[in-house]
């Protein structure tokens, strides 16, 4: 867990609504600390990180209407237990939503083999990748990681890799991949989504007041974005605008929120940066998404502002470590201890419910 930095960003520093309810999160951040270095308690710990994602949160909400509101929410706290009740929201509205399911795509959204070996150019195989020829299947699940492909290049954006499979199928693509110094390596990719697939399996198909009512669509509606359940209701998770091409290592990066993309502020410009700094051989990369083709748009920046807040805010307080703990808790089948020292991980189990829409 690290702790909350003294002061805000600088242009955040200059609001003074900002400024005050941040020095509240300092003033319970420090009382918290004080009790748990007098003694060692697992709750204490677990308050000590919601009401560090609130602090967290006015340093990366990417919106000034998602920090207004968030203001008004910390003023409006009439203790310090309403505080970290307020942390505890965002920690299950926002955060574990974006890591709920994440890692356990299901087979039909991976990579699909192709319907025939090879293509004799890249042209013709470019329009089978696009018109769904390369990918039997329904569409939103079938031929996006092909469509992303062709926007991407046939590789990671981040590293430029070439994909494996689409090199297989064509010669004049093996070839460009051969001319240049040095030599692009040959990887496996994934059609990576920014807000997860599995988002949609907490909203009914039509129902606009459940729609409304998905506790991260409520979250990022009050950080501004009201027309996010519609961009990305049900099949329309799977648009361009919300997928990307990874190599294998980096999309696990991605997906378990270590690894983010910050603006630059050149259009579609954005600088990586990851949980493991210099050890990270893609830290500080710059990438630039060209897309092949005017009609294939790229990532939006608006979603990958928000993946990167939550990823920012996942790791600084240490919730992400702590999803963790009890993902393992719970995978290793722990026993529920009758002395209520396990009451943590089964109130987290069930509000996990909640968050996987039950």
């Amino acid at each position: 867990m690290t702790s909350l930095p003294s002061n805000l960003p600088e242009a955040n520093q200059a609001i003074p609504e900002y400024d005050s309810v941040y020095k509240t999160c300092l003033r319970v951040e420090r009382a918290l600390s004080k009790l748990l270095a007098e003694k060692k308690h697992e709750q204490l710990t677990t308050d000590l990180i919601y009401i560090r994602i609130l602090g967290y949160l006015l340093h990366f909400i990417p919106s000034r209407t998602g920090l207004d509101n968030l203001a008004r929410q910390i003023k409006e706290c009439s203790s310090d237990n309403d505080l970290l009740q307020l942390g505890q929201m965002y920690y299950d509205q926002y955060l574990r939503p974006f890591r709920f399911s994440r890692g356990r795509t299901s087979v039909s959204s991976r990579s699909s083999p192709m319907s025939r070996p090879s293509f004799d150019t890249l042209e013709e195989m470019t329009t089978a990748y696009l018109t769904g020829e390369a990918t039997p299947g329904p569409e939103s699940f079938a031929t996006v990681k092909t469509k992303a492909l062709v926007r991407d290049g046939f590789r990671c954006v981040i590293s430029g890799s070439y994909d494996s499979d689409a090199l297989d199928a064509n010669e004049q693509l093996r070839n460009q991949r051969l001319a240049q110094k040095p030599l692009p390596r040959r990887v496996y990719t994934e059609c990576v989504h920014i807000f997860p697939a599995s988002i949609k399996q907490v909203i009914l198909p039509g129902s606009d007041e459940n729609i409304q009512a998905s506790m991260l669509w409520r979250v990022l509606q009050g950080f501004g974005y009201t027309t996010l359940p519609d961009e990305l209701e049900g099949t329309k998770i799977h648009r361009l605008e919300n997928v990307m091409t990874l190599q294998y290592d980096l999309y696990c990066f991605f997906d378990r929120l270590q690894l983010w993309f910050v603006a630059t502020g050149e259009p579609n410009q954005y600088t990586i940066r990851n949980v493991y700094g210099r050890e990270f051989e893609c830290e500080g990369t710059v990438v630039t998404f060209k897309s092949s083709k005017p009609d294939l748009p790229p990532p939006s920046p608006v979603y990958l502002a928000i993946h990167a807040a939550c990823a920012q805010v996942a790791h600084l307080p240490g919730a992400a470590k702590l999803m963790d703990q009890y993902e393992r808790e719970m995978e290793d089948g722990l026993v529920l201890c009758p002395s209520g020292d396990s009451a943590g991980l089964l109130d987290h189990a069930l509000r996990g419910l909640k968050v996987a829409g039950y």
